[in-house]
């Protein structure tokens, strides 16, 4: 109501229209002068030439209807071929002051005027305004062109009493008032529906023209616009379907290039490493379901989610990508418990995270208050964790404030606290991999301990502590190990020995060695041990000595059973193009408990298998890069294999007593990293599993299962919908 446009310029108006300055009425006065103003005449259509009167029926009312009037606005040329407006419409926003007279502009604006429309509700005659606007225009063109709107109430109590009277004249010719029928629309709003008609009946009567004529004209027009727009919109369908038609092949042969090209990025995702972020992207590049018709089914791209979802294990491939972890800071440390199906790591910035090993999962991250950054923390050197069980994970700090906690990874709970110990090392007992206890190797400004906890408490269950009088310069951390049966434990000082006797609190120091001791494995009263001096190579080239000894603990001195002795040499991996120096230092990796009972040891890119009895070589081979890691795995009594991580990214798995694992690449994978870190175990499943850390991604590390494939290994037929739910649950999606 507000836009609606008000003409004060009285130039030949169509209707002048009155009304009581109420919401309401004002509304319906809005509506009126906008129905008249936007409204064209037909061509043709014809104008009555004198005033007529027709009677219809509106909810009853009866209402008088001028069909033409005779003055010069509608005797005026129409302009052939174009539809004519009827004018514009005075209607006054302003309330009108209390006066006896109307303003002069209302009295030129009725004078200018064809029409008077009244729009009538009951209030409309307490409104002395609306009566005097009545008698002027009735005064000037006669009541014939007075045309009331019924906006609310009834005919009876809103149309003003002056328009039902007329003043006719008798036999005699006197004039007389006699009751009268005005012209009426309704458009109350209980007659919504015949609205438009009603409108039409007061476009007709200001147009001085038949309202049948109009109505029939109307709907002449309305045919014709029909037509038209259907034609037109026919047309557009034509149009707009060969525009879908163009548009859905061109977007298809879009959608089917961006799949190949998901595909092909999927897969070189997968290839260097990153198993889970590979499977995701392969799952862009396909349609959600067999139904969905969204995408096209590139073969590529189902192919590409196949591959990475490695569910027909590839013989050459058989380390396939696992997951990947990330850390915000430098991975420094790992620790992993196949038992608690967890992988924990540690970073520069003090965070530890743990993830299920199942599928790489995040199941949170902390930052011990131990592991507090300083000045000159190296945190590398300085700070550890280890698996001890599988509800036990102990986090060390070697220096500054010190300190151990441990956590039960699988309630997320801190189990206990030692706030003033300077543990250097923890260790599991060798010979029973799954007690809750470990050993803790700790130092004092004079001293250095070996301790046996308990995981669950931190109860000092047995300890011995030897006093040094000064710290060795060279130590080796690989040199601690502990046993409860004998209660025993052994770490290496340089060249000499320190044997802690747990049980009655003990130790001695015996000299062992000519050169470092550089690795310690202990069984019953057996300790195995290797030597070597890593600086500089006694010939100046790159060619270092080292030993490996088996000795027998008497109770006051070690006896020498065997001593095997060899050179090894630092090697340089290269990926790239980036020279990476890795040295391998000798190393006691496990004794094996099989039928016979072995020593499993590396140096340099050499690995033996010695009889722990005799001495007798049982397996020894070189490979072409320093040996990272090596684990023992498929132990059984009279068999075992050995997987390995070499520094040029070679992972392999070999079975000393099957010569094809020897001389065959069957179990070799070459991954895109130079290594500087692995650790290797088993999964839950018994199949072997790396941890791998890339000398140029310190923050990542790599998780690669290995799965053999055998001559008779059957493809897995999967639908569509099979496969894309098994790579929903692989990457955790609902």
């Amino acid at each position: 109501m507000q836009n609606a446009t008000t003409y004060t310029n009285p130039s030949d108006y169509a209707a002048f229209i009155s009304y009581r300055h109420l919401p309401r009425d004002a509304e319906v006065a809005c509506e009126v002068q906008r129905a008249i103003e936007e409204y064209r005449l037909p061509q043709h259509v014809a104008r009555a030439k004198a005033p007529a009167e027709t009677t219809s029926h509106t909810n009853g009312m009866s209402t008088e209807t001028a069909a033409s009037n005779n003055d010069a606005h509608s005797r005026q040329k129409r302009r052939p071929g174009r539809p004519t407006k009827l004018g514009k419409c005075f209607r006054d926003e302003d309330e009108l002051a209390a006066s006896h007279s109307l303003p002069d502009s209302i009295r030129e604006a009725l004078a200018a005027s064809r029409t008077l429309i009244v729009i009538c509700s009951p209030e409309t005659q307490e409104s002395p305004w609306v009566q005097r606007e009545i008698e002027m225009f009735g005064q000037l063109h006669g009541r014939e062109r007075i045309i009331c709107v019924l906006a609310a109430g009834s005919p009876e109590e809103s149309i003003p009493p002056i328009l039902k009277t007329r003043m006719v004249p008798d036999a005699s010719g006197v004039l007389r008032e006699m009751p009268a029928e005005p012209l009426a629309a309704d458009l109350r709003p209980e007659a919504k529906a015949k609205r438009k008609a009603e409108l039409l009946r007061i476009i007709a009567a200001v147009a001085g023209c038949s309202y049948d004529d109009l109505r029939q004209r109307e709907r002449v027009r309305k045919r014709k616009h029909i037509a038209l727009t259907s034609a037109a919109a026919a047309l557009a369908i034509v149009v707009i379907g060969i525009f879908a038609f163009q548009f859905h092949r061109t977007s298809e042969a879009a959608l089917i290039a961006e799949s190949k090209s998901l595909a092909a990025q999927a897969i070189d995702q997968y290839a260097n490493g990153e198993h889970l972020q590979a499977i995701e992207t392969a799952l862009q590049a396909l349609p959600s379901s067999e139904n969905d018709t969204s995408r096209p089914l590139v073969p590529e791209a189902r192919a590409a989610l196949e591959k990475v979802l490695a569910l027909d294990p590839d013989p050459d491939q058989p380390w396939t990508p696992f997951y990947l972890l990330e850390a915000d800071g430098e991975i420094v440390d790992v620790a992993y418990s196949q038992e608690g199906v967890w992988i924990a790591t540690l970073d520069a910035t003090g965070a530890v995270s743990l993830y299920d090993a199942n599928n790489g999962a995040s199941l949170g991250t902390a930052t011990p208050d131990i592991f507090a950054l300083e000045s000159d923390t190296v945190p590398a050197t300085y700070w550890f964790i280890e698996a001890m069980s599988p509800s036990c994970l102990i986090m060390g700090n070697r220096t500054g404030q010190g300190g151990v906690v441990c956590a039960n990874p699988l309630t997320g709970k801190s189990l206990w606290k030692m706030h003033s110990a300077y543990a250097l090392a923890t260790a599991s007992l060798e010979n029973d991999s799954d007690s809750q206890n470990f050993g803790l190797l700790a130092y004092g400004t004079h001293s250095i301990a070996a301790s046996l906890i308990d995981g669950m408490s931190g109860e000092l269950l047995a300890g011995a502590e030897m006093a040094i009088d000064q710290f060795p310069r060279n130590t080796n951390l690989d040199t601690f190990c502990i046993q409860d049966a004998p209660a025993r434990a052994y770490y290496a000082l340089d060249t000499d020995l320190a044997t802690f006797n747990l049980a009655d609190g003990t130790t001695r120091q015996d000299t062992v060695s000519d050169a470092t001791v550089q690795s310690v494995r202990c069984k019953d009263d057996l300790i195995a041990f290797t030597a070597a001096n890593t600086e500089d190579s006694s010939d100046g080239t790159n060619n270092h000595p080292f030993s490996i000894s088996v000795a027998r603990n008497t109770g006051d001195s070690f006896e020498t059973l065997w001593t095997y002795e060899g050179t090894f040499a630092v090697t340089v991996s290269a990926k790239a193009d980036t020279p990476e120096p890795f040295a391998s230092i000798p190393k006691i990796i496990d004794i094996l408990r099989c039928e016979e009972d072995l020593v499993l040891a590396s140096a340099g890119k050499k690995l033996y298998v010695f009889s722990l009895a005799t001495g007798e070589i049982a397996y020894e081979q070189e490979f072409a890069a320093s040996i990272v890691a090596a684990q023992p795995c498929f132990v059984e009594e009279e068999r075992y294999a050995i997987s390995l991580a070499l520094s040029d990214g070679t992972l392999n798995v070999i079975s000393p007593l099957l010569d094809v694992t020897a001389s065959t690449d069957s179990s070799t994978t070459a991954v895109p990293f130079t290594l500087d870190g692995a650790w290797l175990d088993e999964d839950n499943y018994g199949n072997p599993v790396a941890y791998l850390h890339a000398v140029d991604q310190p923050n990542r590390m790599y998780c690669y299962l290995f799965r053999p494939f055998y001559d008779d290994t059957v493809a897995e037929e999967l639908t569509l919908d099979e496969l894309l739910a098994y790579a929903r649950q692989a990457v955790g999606q609902s």
